[in-house]
């Protein structure tokens, strides 16, 4: 689908918006919703866009900080598995500048069900990122913002569509990947950082080969922070369960250059393309993972490129010390506990040998010592 046809359902999108008024479920997230031609059009530099979006004022908005000491644990989310994320080369996938972001069109034969309540088919996926003076992910964690942001967005099966299943409550589910900046390339980014030299200009578009677009996320898909929110682009629909990973991705200081300075808009240079952060308000950030409070941090990625051994120690090996210095405290508890009743035992003992009488023993004589 082309970046006009993109504008052109969201503006669809935007006048069901106006003629159903708020009153419309504010619950779903097809991501990077480009109005184009829109009377308020909107830009990240004045994004105070509920003067035209009315949602955008509303209590459920995103993106948000998460404070990971004030997470709730849920052990019913388990790990997400991404399905029929490895597209052929065959087949050819829509890399774009829409004026506020790169975008890649996905198919919906992608999709992801496992940690979900239903099943949400894939539409696109789209970065936010800062420039050569600030970091530009969306969400912060422990008022940290990292490099760069991707959100690869899904909308509910049952409704049919993107556009249908924005305007309902459980439409649309994001999955969130925050950068850092390491010391290589990251290999699997490379399919489409790439081309984004090819795509400078706004509305310009390519077609790239299918790969495998498991390889974009982290490796730890079982530790995640999960939360209600909203598209964080105008309309602001209401309509998004967020999954943001608590494992980043790193890619290099020359790829985020890439993202920083390659893409231009009708302003000029496309960076510092995110929302600022939003106010929780009531809402619950729920963790899939260990309900201690020191493990709820954001981990880096060590080697992109490679099997996640490295990484995972770093994360999980201040779990398994925790763990380790229990196990020891407890044995060392038992032990103490068995030395004082020993104790006890041996002058009970000593007294019972006293009211009876002490037996005499034999001893050897001694050299007496001075």
């Amino acid at each position: 689908m082309s970046c006009r046809m993109d504008r052109l359902l969201f503006l669809i999108l935007a006048q069901l918006l106006t003629t159903a008024t708020c009153g419309t479920d504010p619950d779903s997230e097809s991501e990077e919703s480009d109005e184009g031609d829109m009377p308020d059009h909107w830009t990240y530099k004045d994004q105070d866009w509920s003067k035209g979006y009315k949602l955008c004022k509303e209590n459920s908005q995103s993106p948000i900080n998460i404070d990971t000491s004030k997470t709730t644990f849920n052990n019913k989310l388990p790990l997400i598995i991404p399905e029929g994320y490895n597209i052929p080369e065959t087949e050819q996938l829509e890399l774009s500048n829409n004026g506020h972001t790169v975008k890649l069109s996905l198919p919906d034969s992608m999709s992801i069900s496992h940690g979900f309540t239903q099943k949400y088919l894939a539409n696109q996926l789209h970065f936010h990122w800062g420039s050569a003076t600030s970091s530009g992910s969306e969400h912060t964690v422990d008022g940290v913002q990292y490099a760069a942001e991707m959100h690869v967005v899904h909308f509910a099966a049952k409704y049919g569509n993107l556009i249908e299943a924005a305007q309902k409550a459980d439409g649309l589910a994001v999955l969130g990947v925050l950068f850092q900046v390491g010391a290589q390339d990251n290999k699997n980014y490379n399919p489409i950082f790439d081309k984004l030299q090819d795509i400078a200009a706004e509305d310009a578009n390519v077609y790239i080969p299918g790969f495998d677009i498991s390889t974009l996320l982290p490796d730890q898909l079982y530790r995640y922070f999960r939360y209600d929110g909203s598209l964080t682009t105008p309309p602001c629909f209401q309509t998004v369960t967020w999954t943001v990973f608590n494992e980043t991705v790193q890619i290099s200081q020359a790829q985020l250059d890439k993202l920083e300075t390659s893409l231009k808009a009708a302003h000029g240079t496309l960076d510092s393309n995110f929302r600022h952060v939003q106010p929780l308000n009531r809402r619950t950030v729920f963790a899939s993972f260990s309900p201690l409070p020191t493990s709820r941090r954001i981990v880096p990625n060590i080697d992109s490129n490679a099997p996640s051994e490295a990484t995972k120690s770093v994360d999980d090996d201040f779990t398994l010390g925790d763990m380790l210095a229990a196990l020891f405290g407890i044995l060392f508890g038992c032990t103490a506990l068995a030395f004082v009743i020993y104790v006890i035992r041996q002058r009970k003992r000593q007294r019972s040998s006293t009211e009876r009488g002490q037996k005499v023993i034999y001893k050897p004589a001694a050299t007496m010592e001075a």
